[in-house]
Protein backbone atom coordinates (compact mmCIF):
# COMPACT_ATOMS: atom_id res chain seq x y z
CA UNK A 1 0.00 0.00 0.00
CA UNK A 2 -0.01 4.71 0.02
CA UNK A 3 1.03 6.14 -0.87
CA UNK A 4 -0.07 2.37 1.03
CA UNK A 5 1.23 -1.45 1.29
CA UNK A 6 3.52 -2.04 -1.39
CA UNK A 7 3.13 -5.12 -2.98
CA UNK A 8 6.47 -7.25 -2.37
CA UNK A 9 7.26 -8.21 -6.20
CA UNK A 10 10.44 -7.11 -5.09
CA UNK A 11 14.21 -7.53 -6.74
CA UNK A 12 16.07 -4.45 -4.75
CA UNK A 13 18.80 -3.02 -6.72
CA UNK A 14 21.70 -0.90 -5.50
CA UNK A 15 20.06 1.71 -3.06
CA UNK A 16 21.35 4.76 -5.02
CA UNK A 17 19.97 7.74 -2.76
CA UNK A 18 19.81 9.90 -5.61
CA UNK A 19 18.33 7.08 -8.36
CA UNK A 20 18.93 7.94 -11.72
CA UNK A 21 16.35 6.84 -14.66
CA UNK A 22 16.72 5.67 -18.23
CA UNK A 23 13.82 5.91 -19.38
CA UNK A 24 11.90 7.07 -22.65
CA UNK A 25 9.81 9.16 -20.77
CA UNK A 26 8.92 12.71 -22.73
CA UNK A 27 7.65 16.11 -20.73
CA UNK A 28 4.34 16.37 -18.94
CA UNK A 29 2.05 18.83 -17.93
CA UNK A 30 1.41 19.38 -14.75
CA UNK A 31 -1.77 19.96 -12.63
CA UNK A 32 -2.69 23.36 -12.28
CA UNK A 33 -0.67 24.54 -15.07
CA UNK A 34 -2.23 26.14 -18.20
CA UNK A 35 -1.60 23.82 -21.73
CA UNK A 36 1.29 27.23 -22.75
CA UNK A 37 2.02 27.95 -19.15
CA UNK A 38 4.40 27.72 -16.32
CA UNK A 39 3.75 24.47 -13.61
CA UNK A 40 3.42 25.15 -10.28
CA UNK A 41 6.91 24.65 -9.36
CA UNK A 42 7.84 26.89 -12.46
CA UNK A 43 8.77 24.60 -15.19
CA UNK A 44 7.58 25.25 -18.61
CA UNK A 45 5.41 23.25 -19.76
CA UNK A 46 4.89 21.83 -23.68
CA UNK A 47 1.88 23.17 -25.91
CA UNK A 48 -1.12 20.52 -25.35
CA UNK A 49 -0.09 19.98 -29.41
CA UNK A 50 3.32 19.07 -28.20
CA UNK A 51 1.94 15.67 -26.67
CA UNK A 52 0.68 12.97 -28.66
CA UNK A 53 -3.15 12.48 -28.36
CA UNK A 54 -4.91 9.35 -28.41
CA UNK A 55 -4.50 4.93 -28.68
CA UNK A 56 -4.77 2.51 -26.35
CA UNK A 57 -2.15 2.09 -23.29
CA UNK A 58 -1.81 -1.40 -21.65
CA UNK A 59 -0.34 -1.55 -18.15
CA UNK A 60 0.01 -5.40 -16.49
CA UNK A 61 -0.42 -6.19 -12.79
CA UNK A 62 -0.08 -10.02 -11.06
CA UNK A 63 -2.18 -8.46 -8.49
CA UNK A 64 -5.82 -7.35 -8.37
CA UNK A 65 -6.92 -3.97 -7.58
CA UNK A 66 -8.45 -4.02 -4.34
CA UNK A 67 -10.78 -1.07 -4.75
CA UNK A 68 -11.88 2.02 -6.69
CA UNK A 69 -13.22 4.05 -3.61
CA UNK A 70 -10.56 6.54 -2.57
CA UNK A 71 -12.36 6.96 1.45
CA UNK A 72 -10.94 3.19 1.37
CA UNK A 73 -7.83 2.13 -1.51
CA UNK A 74 -4.39 1.79 0.28
CA UNK A 75 -2.20 -0.45 -1.98
CA UNK A 76 -0.02 0.40 -5.01
CA UNK A 77 -1.89 -1.18 -7.81
CA UNK A 78 -5.35 0.35 -6.64
CA UNK A 79 -4.22 3.60 -5.87
CA UNK A 80 -2.60 3.75 -9.37
CA UNK A 81 -6.17 3.08 -11.19
CA UNK A 82 -8.20 5.30 -8.32
CA UNK A 83 -5.97 8.41 -9.16
CA UNK A 84 -7.17 8.30 -12.97
CA UNK A 85 -10.94 8.82 -11.50
CA UNK A 86 -10.61 11.05 -8.79
CA UNK A 87 -8.89 13.90 -7.20
CA UNK A 88 -7.69 16.02 -4.70
CA UNK A 89 -7.30 19.84 -3.13
CA UNK A 90 -3.78 19.09 -4.18
CA UNK A 91 -0.64 17.01 -5.76
CA UNK A 92 2.70 16.69 -6.71
CA UNK A 93 4.54 17.83 -9.05
CA UNK A 94 5.18 15.49 -12.28
CA UNK A 95 8.81 13.49 -10.75
CA UNK A 96 8.73 15.62 -7.21
CA UNK A 97 7.63 15.63 -4.17
CA UNK A 98 6.75 19.21 -4.17
CA UNK A 99 3.12 20.10 -3.69
CA UNK A 100 1.10 21.57 -6.49
CA UNK A 101 -2.64 22.55 -6.71
CA UNK A 102 -5.11 20.46 -8.16
CA UNK A 103 -8.70 20.51 -7.69
CA UNK A 104 -7.62 23.97 -5.59
CA UNK A 105 -7.42 26.83 -7.49
CA UNK A 106 -3.96 27.58 -5.75
CA UNK A 107 -2.75 26.75 -2.75
CA UNK A 108 -4.55 26.51 0.80
CA UNK A 109 -3.66 29.54 2.99
CA UNK A 110 -2.96 29.06 6.83
CA UNK A 111 -3.54 30.99 9.88
CA UNK A 112 -0.98 31.86 11.44
CA UNK A 113 -1.41 29.69 15.06
CA UNK A 114 -1.40 27.47 11.78
CA UNK A 115 -5.09 25.74 13.24
CA UNK A 116 -7.11 27.24 10.02
CA UNK A 117 -6.68 25.89 6.55
CA UNK A 118 -8.45 27.76 3.37
CA UNK A 119 -9.28 26.15 0.31
CA UNK A 120 -9.96 27.82 -2.75
CA UNK A 121 -11.42 25.21 -5.41
CA UNK A 122 -11.41 25.26 -9.01
CA UNK A 123 -14.59 26.66 -11.14
CA UNK A 124 -16.12 25.00 -13.85
CA UNK A 125 -14.93 21.17 -12.62
CA UNK A 126 -17.44 18.47 -13.38
CA UNK A 127 -18.20 15.11 -12.16
CA UNK A 128 -18.78 12.55 -14.75
CA UNK A 129 -20.67 9.75 -15.24
CA UNK A 130 -19.17 6.26 -16.34
CA UNK A 131 -20.78 6.61 -19.77
CA UNK A 132 -19.24 9.94 -20.37
CA UNK A 133 -21.88 12.45 -19.33
CA UNK A 134 -21.89 14.91 -17.00
CA UNK A 135 -23.30 14.82 -13.72
CA UNK A 136 -22.97 18.16 -12.41
CA UNK A 137 -20.39 20.75 -11.54
CA UNK A 138 -18.33 20.06 -8.29
CA UNK A 139 -18.89 22.35 -5.34
CA UNK A 140 -17.29 23.09 -1.91
CA UNK A 141 -19.70 20.76 -0.36
CA UNK A 142 -18.37 17.99 -2.08
CA UNK A 143 -15.34 18.61 -0.39
CA UNK A 144 -16.54 18.66 2.92
CA UNK A 145 -18.97 15.78 2.62
CA UNK A 146 -16.19 13.66 1.25
CA UNK A 147 -13.75 14.30 3.71
CA UNK A 148 -16.45 13.76 6.60
CA UNK A 149 -17.10 10.54 4.33
CA UNK A 150 -13.64 9.31 5.22
CA UNK A 151 -14.43 10.14 9.15
CA UNK A 152 -17.35 8.00 8.89
CA UNK A 153 -17.57 4.93 11.23
CA UNK A 154 -20.11 3.54 9.03
CA UNK A 155 -18.54 2.74 5.83
CA UNK A 156 -18.73 -0.57 4.70
CA UNK A 157 -17.31 -3.29 4.89
CA UNK A 158 -15.04 -1.44 6.88
CA UNK A 159 -14.09 2.31 7.71
CA UNK A 160 -11.66 4.15 6.21
CA UNK A 161 -8.17 2.72 7.39
CA UNK A 162 -7.02 6.33 8.44
CA UNK A 163 -9.74 8.29 9.20
CA UNK A 164 -8.45 9.11 12.63
CA UNK A 165 -4.29 8.85 11.54
CA UNK A 166 -4.69 11.00 8.86
CA UNK A 167 -7.64 13.01 9.26
CA UNK A 168 -8.05 12.85 13.50
CA UNK A 169 -7.03 16.31 14.17
CA UNK A 170 -9.36 18.13 12.28
CA UNK A 171 -12.26 19.98 15.01
CA UNK A 172 -14.84 17.48 15.62
CA UNK A 173 -13.53 14.58 13.48
CA UNK A 174 -13.18 12.64 16.49
CA UNK A 175 -17.08 12.96 17.34
CA UNK A 176 -17.62 11.26 13.47
CA UNK A 177 -15.07 8.45 14.22
CA UNK A 178 -16.82 8.11 17.52
CA UNK A 179 -20.59 8.24 16.01
CA UNK A 180 -21.11 11.03 18.40
CA UNK A 181 -21.59 13.11 15.20
CA UNK A 182 -22.17 12.94 11.52
CA UNK A 183 -20.23 15.77 10.14
CA UNK A 184 -16.71 17.52 11.87
CA UNK A 185 -17.30 21.00 13.25
CA UNK A 186 -14.04 22.18 11.87
CA UNK A 187 -14.93 21.26 8.35
CA UNK A 188 -17.17 24.34 6.45
CA UNK A 189 -17.94 25.77 3.43
CA UNK A 190 -17.62 28.94 3.45
CA UNK A 191 -19.56 30.12 -0.07
CA UNK A 192 -19.69 27.70 -2.90
CA UNK A 193 -15.86 27.49 -4.16
CA UNK A 194 -14.24 27.74 -0.46
CA UNK A 195 -13.38 25.25 2.51
CA UNK A 196 -12.28 25.75 6.01
CA UNK A 197 -10.56 22.96 7.78
CA UNK A 198 -9.63 23.97 11.56
CA UNK A 199 -7.50 21.74 13.45
CA UNK A 200 -7.40 20.70 17.35
CA UNK A 201 -3.72 21.13 16.80
CA UNK A 202 -0.71 22.71 14.32
CA UNK A 203 0.67 19.64 11.82
CA UNK A 204 2.87 20.04 9.51
CA UNK A 205 1.60 17.10 7.48
CA UNK A 206 -1.84 18.68 6.64
CA UNK A 207 -0.98 19.82 3.56
CA UNK A 208 0.31 16.57 2.53
CA UNK A 209 -2.71 15.13 3.60
CA UNK A 210 -4.89 17.10 1.32
CA UNK A 211 -2.98 15.30 -1.35
CA UNK A 212 -3.55 11.50 -0.51
CA UNK A 213 -6.09 9.54 -2.60
CA UNK A 214 -8.23 9.72 0.94
CA UNK A 215 -8.75 13.23 0.72
CA UNK A 216 -10.51 12.80 -3.07
CA UNK A 217 -13.81 14.90 -3.83
CA UNK A 218 -16.58 12.73 -4.74
CA UNK A 219 -20.00 13.72 -5.48
CA UNK A 220 -22.19 13.66 -2.55
CA UNK A 221 -25.47 11.98 -4.08
CA UNK A 222 -23.67 8.86 -5.14
CA UNK A 223 -20.61 7.72 -2.71
CA UNK A 224 -22.61 6.37 0.03
CA UNK A 225 -21.78 4.35 3.35
CA UNK A 226 -21.46 1.39 1.02
CA UNK A 227 -18.07 1.42 -0.59
CA UNK A 228 -18.37 -1.26 -3.19
CA UNK A 229 -21.38 -0.18 -4.57
CA UNK A 230 -19.29 2.94 -5.36
CA UNK A 231 -16.32 0.26 -6.04
CA UNK A 232 -18.58 -0.74 -8.90
CA UNK A 233 -19.95 2.94 -10.12
CA UNK A 234 -17.33 5.21 -9.54
CA UNK A 235 -17.60 8.96 -10.38
CA UNK A 236 -14.97 11.29 -9.87
CA UNK A 237 -13.58 15.14 -11.55
CA UNK A 238 -10.48 12.99 -12.95
CA UNK A 239 -9.04 12.49 -16.73
CA UNK A 240 -10.52 9.21 -17.30
CA UNK A 241 -13.84 7.37 -16.32
CA UNK A 242 -14.48 3.59 -15.87
CA UNK A 243 -15.77 1.59 -18.86
CA UNK A 244 -15.56 -1.69 -17.50
CA UNK A 245 -14.00 -3.85 -14.69
CA UNK A 246 -14.66 -7.56 -14.85
CA UNK A 247 -12.44 -8.71 -11.37
CA UNK A 248 -9.39 -10.78 -11.43
CA UNK A 249 -8.93 -9.94 -15.24
CA UNK A 250 -9.17 -6.36 -16.65
CA UNK A 251 -10.23 -2.93 -15.57
CA UNK A 252 -10.60 -0.54 -18.74
CA UNK A 253 -11.01 3.45 -18.16
CA UNK A 254 -11.90 5.71 -21.72
CA UNK A 255 -11.21 9.65 -22.01
CA UNK A 256 -12.88 11.86 -20.09
CA UNK A 257 -14.03 14.41 -22.98
CA UNK A 258 -15.28 16.61 -20.03
CA UNK A 259 -12.40 17.14 -18.33
CA UNK A 260 -11.14 20.18 -16.75
CA UNK A 261 -7.43 20.29 -17.81
CA UNK A 262 -6.93 21.70 -21.38
CA UNK A 263 -4.82 19.24 -23.15
CA UNK A 264 -5.89 16.02 -21.33
CA UNK A 265 -6.61 13.34 -20.57
CA UNK A 266 -3.69 11.84 -23.72
CA UNK A 267 -5.03 8.89 -24.01
CA UNK A 268 -7.99 7.13 -25.58
CA UNK A 269 -8.42 4.21 -22.91
CA UNK A 270 -5.85 2.82 -20.48
CA UNK A 271 -6.06 -0.82 -20.26
CA UNK A 272 -5.55 -2.11 -16.55
CA UNK A 273 -4.92 -5.89 -16.95
CA UNK A 274 -4.79 -7.71 -13.84
CA UNK A 275 -3.29 -11.38 -12.53
CA UNK A 276 -0.91 -11.27 -15.36
CA UNK A 277 2.32 -12.86 -13.61
CA UNK A 278 5.46 -10.57 -13.70
CA UNK A 279 7.54 -12.99 -15.88
CA UNK A 280 4.46 -13.42 -18.63
CA UNK A 281 4.36 -9.03 -18.72
CA UNK A 282 8.34 -9.04 -19.27
CA UNK A 283 7.93 -11.13 -21.65
CA UNK A 284 5.27 -9.34 -23.25
CA UNK A 285 6.59 -6.06 -22.81
CA UNK A 286 9.70 -7.19 -24.76
CA UNK A 287 7.52 -8.81 -27.29
CA UNK A 288 5.79 -5.60 -27.83
CA UNK A 289 2.38 -6.36 -26.97
CA UNK A 290 2.51 -4.78 -23.68
CA UNK A 291 3.45 -1.00 -22.64
CA UNK A 292 4.08 -0.86 -19.27
CA UNK A 293 4.54 -3.52 -16.46
CA UNK A 294 2.87 -2.83 -13.20
CA UNK A 295 5.34 -4.64 -11.14
CA UNK A 296 9.39 -4.60 -11.68
CA UNK A 297 11.36 -7.24 -13.47
CA UNK A 298 11.40 -10.56 -11.50
CA UNK A 299 14.49 -11.73 -10.18
CA UNK A 300 15.02 -14.06 -12.46
CA UNK A 301 15.33 -12.29 -15.75
CA UNK A 302 16.55 -9.46 -13.65
CA UNK A 303 20.45 -9.92 -14.63
CA UNK A 304 20.01 -10.84 -18.69
CA UNK A 305 17.19 -7.74 -18.74
CA UNK A 306 19.30 -5.33 -17.49
CA UNK A 307 22.71 -6.01 -18.99
CA UNK A 308 20.65 -6.69 -22.73
CA UNK A 309 22.04 -3.44 -24.86
CA UNK A 310 18.76 -3.67 -26.49
CA UNK A 311 16.95 -2.93 -23.51
CA UNK A 312 18.87 0.37 -22.51
CA UNK A 313 16.76 3.06 -23.58
CA UNK A 314 13.57 0.99 -22.22
CA UNK A 315 14.75 0.51 -18.46
CA UNK A 316 13.65 2.76 -15.68
CA UNK A 317 14.40 2.76 -11.99
CA UNK A 318 14.06 4.93 -8.56
CA UNK A 319 14.80 4.32 -5.42
CA UNK A 320 11.60 3.98 -3.38
CA UNK A 321 10.64 5.57 -0.31
CA UNK A 322 10.37 1.89 0.93
CA UNK A 323 10.91 -0.40 3.79
CA UNK A 324 10.31 -3.98 3.44
CA UNK A 325 9.74 -5.48 7.11
CA UNK A 326 8.98 -9.07 9.09
CA UNK A 327 6.06 -7.77 11.48
CA UNK A 328 5.58 -9.37 14.56
CA UNK A 329 1.67 -9.40 16.26
CA UNK A 330 2.51 -7.42 19.12
CA UNK A 331 -0.61 -7.99 20.90
CA UNK A 332 -1.03 -11.82 19.74
CA UNK A 333 -4.17 -13.31 21.88
CA UNK A 334 -3.95 -15.22 24.85
CA UNK A 335 -0.36 -14.19 25.77
CA UNK A 336 1.25 -15.44 22.49
CA UNK A 337 5.08 -16.00 22.77
CA UNK A 338 5.03 -13.42 19.82
CA UNK A 339 3.35 -10.34 22.29
CA UNK A 340 6.56 -11.06 24.96
CA UNK A 341 9.35 -8.41 24.09
CA UNK A 342 11.82 -10.58 24.18
CA UNK A 343 10.80 -13.39 22.03
CA UNK A 344 10.37 -9.98 19.26
CA UNK A 345 13.96 -8.98 20.13
CA UNK A 346 14.95 -12.82 19.79
CA UNK A 347 13.53 -13.04 16.12
CA UNK A 348 15.39 -9.18 15.48
CA UNK A 349 18.85 -11.26 16.52
CA UNK A 350 17.55 -14.26 14.46
CA UNK A 351 17.62 -12.47 10.77
CA UNK A 352 20.39 -12.79 8.81
CA UNK A 353 19.25 -9.34 6.48
CA UNK A 354 22.86 -10.37 4.29
CA UNK A 355 21.74 -13.43 3.15
CA UNK A 356 18.08 -11.99 2.40
CA UNK A 357 20.55 -9.27 0.11
CA UNK A 358 22.21 -12.37 -1.33
CA UNK A 359 18.67 -13.53 -2.52
CA UNK A 360 18.11 -10.11 -4.16
CA UNK A 361 21.14 -10.71 -6.27
CA UNK A 362 23.10 -9.05 -3.38
CA UNK A 363 21.74 -5.63 -4.63
CA UNK A 364 19.84 -4.73 -1.84
CA UNK A 365 20.44 -2.57 1.32
CA UNK A 366 19.86 -3.92 4.91
CA UNK A 367 17.40 -2.19 6.62
CA UNK A 368 18.13 -1.39 10.34
CA UNK A 369 15.51 1.01 11.23
CA UNK A 370 12.14 1.71 10.50
CA UNK A 371 12.89 5.19 7.97
CA UNK A 372 14.04 4.73 4.57
CA UNK A 373 17.55 6.69 3.42
CA UNK A 374 15.48 9.43 0.92
CA UNK A 375 13.07 9.92 4.08
CA UNK A 376 13.61 12.91 6.49
CA UNK A 377 14.48 12.10 9.69
CA UNK A 378 16.66 8.76 8.51
CA UNK A 379 18.75 8.83 11.42
CA UNK A 380 22.41 5.74 10.05
CA UNK A 381 23.35 5.48 13.03
CA UNK A 382 20.32 3.55 14.16
CA UNK A 383 20.77 0.04 14.51
CA UNK A 384 19.39 -1.37 18.05
CA UNK A 385 19.80 -5.14 17.00
CA UNK A 386 22.77 -7.36 15.24
CA UNK A 387 22.55 -10.53 14.00
CA UNK A 388 23.54 -12.98 16.30
CA UNK A 389 22.08 -16.21 16.67
CA UNK A 390 23.42 -17.07 20.29
CA UNK A 391 21.92 -14.15 21.39
CA UNK A 392 18.75 -15.25 19.83
CA UNK A 393 18.88 -18.27 21.56
CA UNK A 394 19.56 -16.88 25.12
CA UNK A 395 16.69 -14.12 24.53
CA UNK A 396 14.32 -17.07 23.88
CA UNK A 397 15.32 -18.99 26.56
CA UNK A 398 14.72 -16.04 28.98
CA UNK A 399 11.12 -15.53 27.29
CA UNK A 400 10.52 -19.15 28.68
CA UNK A 401 10.93 -20.66 25.28
CA UNK A 402 14.46 -22.56 25.54
CA UNK A 403 12.69 -24.98 22.72
CA UNK A 404 11.09 -22.22 20.50
CA UNK A 405 7.31 -22.56 19.34
CA UNK A 406 5.46 -22.75 16.50
CA UNK A 407 4.15 -19.97 14.35
CA UNK A 408 2.82 -19.31 10.67
CA UNK A 409 4.23 -16.37 8.58
CA UNK A 410 2.58 -15.16 5.36
CA UNK A 411 3.89 -13.15 2.32
CA UNK A 412 2.46 -12.68 -1.33
CA UNK A 413 2.90 -14.99 -3.95
CA UNK A 414 5.04 -13.42 -6.31
CA UNK A 415 8.85 -13.97 -6.59
CA UNK A 416 10.88 -13.48 -4.78
CA UNK A 417 8.67 -13.44 -2.07
CA UNK A 418 8.40 -16.90 -1.25
CA UNK A 419 12.45 -16.96 -1.36
CA UNK A 420 12.88 -14.57 1.28
CA UNK A 421 9.53 -16.29 3.23
CA UNK A 422 12.15 -19.29 2.75
CA UNK A 423 15.31 -17.37 4.15
CA UNK A 424 13.07 -15.98 7.11
CA UNK A 425 11.70 -19.32 8.15
CA UNK A 426 15.27 -21.28 8.11
CA UNK A 427 16.81 -18.31 10.52
CA UNK A 428 13.72 -18.65 13.01
CA UNK A 429 14.55 -22.63 12.06
CA UNK A 430 18.40 -21.54 13.53
CA UNK A 431 16.63 -20.64 17.05
CA UNK A 432 14.22 -23.29 17.28
CA UNK A 433 11.19 -21.49 16.25
CA UNK A 434 9.00 -23.24 13.32
CA UNK A 435 6.94 -21.27 11.07
CA UNK A 436 4.88 -22.56 8.14
CA UNK A 437 5.26 -20.35 5.36
CA UNK A 438 1.68 -19.37 4.32
CA UNK A 439 1.49 -17.26 0.64
CA UNK A 440 -1.38 -15.51 -0.64
CA UNK A 441 -2.06 -13.68 -4.07
CA UNK A 442 -2.06 -9.85 -2.79
CA UNK A 443 -5.44 -9.37 -2.43
CA UNK A 444 -5.89 -12.59 -0.21
CA UNK A 445 -3.06 -11.45 1.38
CA UNK A 446 -4.42 -7.92 2.52
CA UNK A 447 -7.07 -9.31 3.05
CA UNK A 448 -5.40 -12.04 6.14
CA UNK A 449 -2.88 -9.27 7.19
CA UNK A 450 -5.95 -6.88 7.89
CA UNK A 451 -7.97 -8.82 10.08
CA UNK A 452 -7.14 -8.84 13.84
CA UNK A 453 -4.61 -11.65 14.98
CA UNK A 454 -5.06 -13.81 11.81
CA UNK A 455 -1.25 -13.93 10.58
CA UNK A 456 1.23 -14.05 13.50
CA UNK A 457 4.40 -12.89 11.24
CA UNK A 458 4.03 -10.95 8.23
CA UNK A 459 6.75 -9.96 5.17
CA UNK A 460 5.47 -6.99 3.64
CA UNK A 461 6.55 -3.71 2.72
CA UNK A 462 5.62 -0.04 2.87
CA UNK A 463 5.55 2.71 0.38
CA UNK A 464 4.80 6.03 1.68
CA UNK A 465 1.62 8.10 1.16
CA UNK A 466 3.67 11.66 1.67
CA UNK A 467 7.33 12.30 2.11
CA UNK A 468 6.97 12.93 5.90
CA UNK A 469 8.18 10.35 8.89
CA UNK A 470 4.77 10.68 10.34
CA UNK A 471 3.65 8.22 7.75
CA UNK A 472 5.84 5.68 8.54
CA UNK A 473 4.51 6.21 12.19
CA UNK A 474 0.65 7.40 12.23
CA UNK A 475 -0.71 4.89 9.70
CA UNK A 476 1.60 1.72 10.21
CA UNK A 477 2.37 1.67 14.35
CA UNK A 478 -0.37 3.96 16.53
CA UNK A 479 -2.93 2.80 18.20
CA UNK A 480 -5.77 4.27 15.69
CA UNK A 481 -3.88 2.10 12.95
CA UNK A 482 -4.66 -1.03 15.18
CA UNK A 483 -7.85 -1.54 14.00
CA UNK A 484 -9.75 -4.00 11.34
CA UNK A 485 -9.38 -2.98 8.03
CA UNK A 486 -6.60 -0.83 9.03
CA UNK A 487 -2.19 -1.48 8.06
CA UNK A 488 -0.62 -2.07 11.02
CA UNK A 489 -0.06 -5.47 11.07
CA UNK A 490 1.78 -5.55 14.37
CA UNK A 491 -1.29 -4.47 16.14
CA UNK A 492 0.86 -2.06 18.08
CA UNK A 493 0.01 0.56 20.47
CA UNK A 494 2.10 2.50 22.90
CA UNK A 495 -0.03 5.24 24.25
CA UNK A 496 3.49 7.35 25.09
CA UNK A 497 4.39 6.89 21.40
CA UNK A 498 1.40 8.55 19.83
CA UNK A 499 1.35 11.19 22.22
CA UNK A 500 5.16 11.84 21.10
CA UNK A 501 4.12 11.47 17.34
CA UNK A 502 1.19 13.51 17.89
CA UNK A 503 3.49 16.48 19.44
CA UNK A 504 6.20 15.75 16.75
CA UNK A 505 3.52 16.46 13.83
CA UNK A 506 2.92 19.53 15.53
CA UNK A 507 6.50 20.98 15.80
CA UNK A 508 7.24 24.29 13.59
CA UNK A 509 11.40 24.31 14.07
CA UNK A 510 12.15 21.19 11.54
CA UNK A 511 15.53 20.22 13.46
CA UNK A 512 13.49 19.70 16.58
CA UNK A 513 10.41 17.83 14.68
CA UNK A 514 13.34 15.46 13.05
CA UNK A 515 14.79 14.79 16.27
CA UNK A 516 11.82 13.86 18.06
CA UNK A 517 10.47 11.49 14.81
CA UNK A 518 14.58 10.20 15.21
CA UNK A 519 13.31 9.04 18.83
CA UNK A 520 9.89 8.03 18.28
CA UNK A 521 11.82 5.37 15.56
CA UNK A 522 14.33 4.91 18.26
CA UNK A 523 11.35 4.10 20.99
CA UNK A 524 9.64 1.67 18.46
CA UNK A 525 12.46 -0.16 17.87
CA UNK A 526 13.23 -0.72 21.51
CA UNK A 527 9.41 -2.72 21.06
CA UNK A 528 10.16 -4.31 18.32
CA UNK A 529 7.34 -5.11 16.41
CA UNK A 530 9.06 -5.28 13.05
CA UNK A 531 12.65 -6.60 11.92
CA UNK A 532 13.41 -3.97 9.11
CA UNK A 533 14.94 -6.03 6.65
CA UNK A 534 15.60 -3.88 3.58
CA UNK A 535 14.94 -0.98 1.22
CA UNK A 536 13.88 -1.16 -1.92
CA UNK A 537 14.73 -0.17 -5.37
CA UNK A 538 12.33 -0.30 -8.28
CA UNK A 539 13.35 -1.41 -11.76
CA UNK A 540 11.26 -2.28 -14.58
CA UNK A 541 10.77 -2.60 -18.41
CA UNK A 542 8.96 -0.18 -20.50
CA UNK A 543 7.36 -0.46 -24.05
CA UNK A 544 9.28 1.35 -26.78
CA UNK A 545 6.16 3.38 -27.98
CA UNK A 546 5.50 5.22 -24.10
CA UNK A 547 6.37 8.17 -23.54
CA UNK A 548 5.88 10.71 -20.17
CA UNK A 549 6.64 7.49 -17.82
CA UNK A 550 8.62 8.11 -14.63
CA UNK A 551 8.69 6.36 -11.44
CA UNK A 552 7.14 9.21 -9.24
CA UNK A 553 8.45 9.41 -5.98
CA UNK A 554 5.11 9.51 -4.25
CA UNK A 555 2.78 8.32 -6.73
CA UNK A 556 5.33 4.93 -7.82
CA UNK A 557 3.13 4.94 -10.90
CA UNK A 558 1.37 8.27 -12.52
CA UNK A 559 -0.87 7.06 -15.36
CA UNK A 560 -2.49 9.98 -15.97
CA UNK A 561 1.10 11.38 -17.83
CA UNK A 562 1.65 8.77 -20.00
CA UNK A 563 1.13 8.96 -23.73
CA UNK A 564 2.46 7.03 -27.01
CA UNK A 565 4.85 8.45 -28.81
CA UNK A 566 4.07 9.68 -32.84
CA UNK A 567 4.12 6.63 -35.18
CA UNK A 568 3.00 3.93 -32.86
Amino acid sequence: MSSHWKRLAGLAAALAIAASACSPSGPSQSPGSSPTGTAPGGTTTPTAAAIPQGGTLSIAYASDIQHLDPAVQYDTVGIAATRLMFESPLTYEPGSSKLAPMLASEMPTVSSDGLTYTIKLRTGVKFVKQDGSVLREMTADDLVYSLNRVLDPKLKPNPSPVASAFFGNIAGAADVIGGTATTASGIKASDATTVQIKLVKADATFMNILATTFAAVVPKELAGEDTAAFDSAPVGTGPYVLKSYTKGQQAVFAANKSYWLPGQPYLDEIDFKVGVDDNAALQQVEGGTLDLMGDIIPAGSFTQVTSDPQYKDQIVHHTLVETSYLSMDTAQPNGGPLSKLKVRQAIEAAIDKDNIVQILHGAGVPANCILPPDMAGFNPNCHPYTYSVDNAKALLTEAGYPNGFSTTLYTDTTDPDPQIAAALQQDLKAIGITAEVITQSFDTFLGTIETPHAAPLVFVGWFEDYPDPSDFIDPILSCASAVAGGANAAWYCNKDVDAKAAAARGEVDPTSRLKHYQEIQDQIMADAPWVPIYHQDWYTLVGKRVGGFEIHPVWLYSLRDVYLKPGS
